[in-house]
């Protein structure tokens, strides 16, 4: 009997002792915006502003823009909003798919006639994935000399 008790916990603590250093991943992706009028308005926060219900994001794959939707996610369109101090910033979790040189591009389409590309540059290094410069409309808004992935913009 205790044979068969030692090997028991043998064999429970055996695998726990595993020298695997891949055990953790860092997905650090999101990407903070203000929407400002060019009265300095939030158009997150004023009447006719931005409705993020109306906002769909798309990822650019294999040179084709493809509407993303994953109904699992706590933000299955890829974005949301968030309040700071009383101030509403969108959060745009953008795409991790490789297109040109470490580069990825996500489209933000505010309505038919209205969109914003969003291209940023991935590591992907050691099981993580991060985010390290953010391109918005081909200006530079972000790199990772920055301290938090935040910036303004002017619609």
């Amino acid at each position: 009997m205790k044979t068969i008790f030692a090997l028991l916990i043998l064999a429970i603590a055996l695998p726990s002792c595993s020298h695997n250093n891949d055990c953790c991943s860092v997905v650090d992706v999101g990407i903070t915006i203000k929407y400002l009028n060019e009265t300095g308005e939030n158009l997150l926060e004023v009447e006719n502003g931005i409705n993020t219900s109306e906002i769909s994001l798309f990822h650019k794959v294999n040179d084709e823009w493809i509407e993303y939707y994953e109904g699992n996610l706590d933000y299955p369109k890829g974005l949301k909003t968030e309040e700071r101090e009383n101030i509403k910033y969108l959060v745009v979790f953008p795409s991790t798919t490789i297109t040109v040189a470490d580069y990825s591009e996500t489209m933000i389409q505010f309505s038919d006639s209205d969109f914003d590309i969003i291209r940023t540059k991935i590591d992907k290094s050691n099981s993580n994935i991060i985010v390290t410069e953010v391109w918005y409309n081909d200006q530079l808004k972000w790199d990772a000399i920055s301290t938090e992935r935040i910036f303004e913009i002017i619609k």
